[in-house]
């Protein structure tokens, strides 16, 4: 088994969009497409795509979930307690900013612990709310990367002043993800450049006593 992350940078928010395969079938997900929708479907027309699955429901992480769904038809993933955001602008013309489609409903509903297949990859839902209520990160252990959306950034966390955003259940979520996952972790933000469980867990301030 071998597995390839094409991760793309979209959109003025620099949304980190990922096209994760499973080389040996030649099938693929494509995880939260924002923006700039040509390039995600140039990257991932390669592939047998699968599915799309998104972290969260924020605009800037759904902007492009239709035009991306039309082209490949496939479902569409998503927490149940993020459905609401899909609809939410945060900001009065960020939809205009960013180019966002109107995102459709999804076809089916992101729970703890379920396994999404991808070929022979298994990528493992992780409930970790704080940034949104249904906030997920997709933990693909046999590879050893966490797919975090904005749970957590290199140096940095999620914003908890969002809609959705609950400080109390970031600490938790931040908690989980230090306590079960391994330093050599590789960790796939949301937004910029990657990191890993043990760079964060020796040099994140927020998790040393920062405010959230």
């Amino acid at each position: 088994m071998a597995m390839a992350i094409e991760v793309i940078p979209v959109g003025p928010l620099a949304v980190n969009c990922s096209v994760v395969a499973d080389d040996s079938t030649g099938k693929a997900v494509i995880v939260d497409p924002g923006a700039d929708a040509e390039r995600i479907i140039e990257v991932a027309k390669e592939f047998e795509v699968v599915g799309i699955v998104n972290t969260h429901g924020h605009i800037d992480h759904v902007g492009q979930v239709k035009t991306v769904k039309d082209y490949f038809n496939v479902p569409f993933y998503l927490h149940p307690e993020d459905v609401y955001l899909i609809r939410d602008e945060i900001w009065t013309g960020f939809s205009k900013y960013i180019s966002a489609e109107p995102c459709p409903e999804p076809d089916e509903f992101l729970r703890e612990g379920m396994e999404i297949e991808v070929g022979e990859l298994r990528m493992k839902v992780l409930h970790t709310p704080g940034h949104t209520p249904g906030l997920c990160c997709f933990y693909i252990e046999d590879e050893n990367v966490l797919i975090a959306g904005d749970l957590l950034f290199r140096g940095s966390i999620g914003r908890t002043d969002l809609p959705g955003g609950d400080p109390d259940k970031m600490r938790r979520s931040l908690e989980r993800v230090f306590t079960e996952l391994p330093d050599e972790t590789l960790v796939i933000c949301g937004h910029y450049e990657e990191t890993t469980i043990g760079h964060e867990r020796r040099f994140n301030p927020y998790l040393h006593g920062g405010s959230l």
